[in-house]
């Protein structure tokens, strides 16, 4: 996922973890490097709750003058059967 921002030329880019919550019927979203966890009713809501949180965040930080963590490379997911 990118998020880009009109007010600046950077782009932040940032990994998306999606699960499914059974217990409470909804789809989790985490950002690991931002520390942002969110969810939503469908896979597609919540990559779209995520997207929202990140750029409110990178918005948030940019108006504090706060420096955000860049992520070099996206996370990777493996499948371990065992």
């Amino acid at each position: 996922m990118i998020v880009k921002s009109n007010s600046s030329p950077h782009t932040h880019q940032y990994s998306v973890i999606v699960t499914y919550d059974a217990d409470e019927n909804v789809y989790n979203a985490s950002v690991p490097a931002l520390g942002i966890v969110t969810d939503g009713f469908t896979i597609e809501h919540a990559f779209e709750m995520a997207e929202e949180a990140i750029s409110l965040r990178v918005e948030l930080a940019r108006e504090s003058g706060e420096t955000l963590p860049v992520e070099d490379k996206p996370a990777e997911l493996r499948f371990v059967a065992v």
